[in-house]
Parts: structure tokens; C-alpha cells; sequence
């Protein structure tokens, strides 16, 4: 009791030193996990089987809506990578959609909410064409969504790469990642940018 006594001053000084860091590390953990929530965040997913005829699903796992831009599709081939937009429904006519929100990919995604933008051989439609190729010489998929969320002021944006693989007469489509990679670097998002302007 005695040594407490006689180090009082330091004891104080420590406490408040050890509080001070305390707070800073709460307040570091307060601010990041705030950030986090402010992020978007979009889910790009395969839907039921494992073929081109199968869905492709866009999710919006951010805490506010994200309007949807653009969508994107880079087709890795044999003779090279082609990369279009398959923001536009293809074919519109053909399938009788006259009304103009079900002719485009565009449009407001609520928070939870869930998209389904067609099935991946749609999707490869006119990339496909731009290529004059084949499916079965495709041996990659990436899409592309760009979007707009919140106060951000360059858009936002989520990627995906799925691999082709043949087995026997059919081709399987299969994600080379587990999750969707969030694009967050502001040079990538500003060439989301560059190519949304280009695609206008």
C-alpha cells in the first residue's frame, strides 16, 4: 500500500494512458466496421445446374440500394478475349418484351434484393457474335456489373470468372472463386467508369 501510495502520480498517469488506448482501439474498431456497412456489396452467382442454359444471379448484399448500369461480359477464347456489353437484352423482339425496363439489365436492386439477368448463354450472346465463335471454344466467363450506390462518386462495381470445362458432349460452368471479388481500388473503379462511358 504503501508503494501505491508513494507512485500514485504514475499510477494515475498510467491508467489514463492504458484508457486513452483503449478508446482509440474501439473507436479504430468503430470506424472500420462503419465503413464496411457503407460499402456496397453485390453477389454474382450461378443459379440451378451447372451448364450455359443456367441462370446468372445478381444479389445486393449492401445496406442501401445499388442502381445497376451496365453489365459486362469478357469471354477468354482460343483466338484471344473479347470483351461486350450485355446491358441490353439481345433478344427482346424475338421474345415479344416490348416494355422497356424488361429490354435492359439496368434498374434499382433494394437491399436483400435478387436478380436474375439471364442465363449465361444469353449473357455471351453478342460477344459470341463480336468473336465469330463458338461456345465450345470458350474457356472463360467473366461478368462484369457496374452500379451506382449511395453518395460514391465513381461507380461501383463486383466481378466473377467462371471456367468452361467439357465433359463428353455437354460443357459445365463452374466459378474459379468461391466469393464475388468486390472491385474497391478507385483507379480500377475508375476504369469501370472509362468503359461505362465508352458503352453509352
Amino acid at each position: 500500500m504503501q508503494w501505491i501510495t508513494d507512485h500514485s502520480q504514475l499510477i494515475s498517469a498510467l491508467t489514463s494512458v492504458g484508457t486513452l488506448l483503449v478508446w482509440v482501439i474501439y473507436l479504430q474498431v468503430f470506424v472500420h466496421s462503419y465503413r464496411r456497412q457503407l460499402r456496397a456489396t453485390l453477389l454474382i452467382t450461378r443459379g440451378p445446374g451447372d451448364g450455359l442454359a443456367s441462370s446468372c444471379f445478381l444479389t445486393n448484399m449492401s445496406s442501401g440500394p445499388v442502381y445497376v448500369l451496365s453489365v459486362f461480359v469478357t469471354l477468354e477464347t482460343s483466338d484471344g478475349t473479347v470483351v461486350r456489353s450485355a446491358t441490353n437484352i439481345q433478344d427482346a423482339d424475338s421474345e415479344g418484351l416490348s416494355r422497356p425496363l424488361e429490354r435492359t439489365r439496368q434498374g434499382p436492386l433494394q437491399p436483400g434484393g435478387i436478380r436474375d439477368i439471364g442465363s449465361f448463354q444469353r449473357l455471351m450472346g453478342h460477344a459470341l457474335q463480336e468473336a465469330d465463335s463458338r461456345s465450345e471454344r470458350i474457356q472463360a466467363i467473366t461478368v462484369v456489373v457496374l452500379g451506382t450506390y449511395g453518395s460514391e462518386d465513381l461507380p461501383v462495381g463486383a466481378r466473377r470468372r467462371f471456367l468452361l470445362t467439357r465433359t463428353e458432349d455437354r460443357l459445365e460452368l463452374h466459378a474459379c472463386k468461391v466469393d464475388t471479388e468486390q472491385v474497391r481500388k478507385r483507379s480500377e473503379r475508375r476504369k469501370l467508369l472509362e468503359d461505362l462511358q465508352r458503352d453509352q
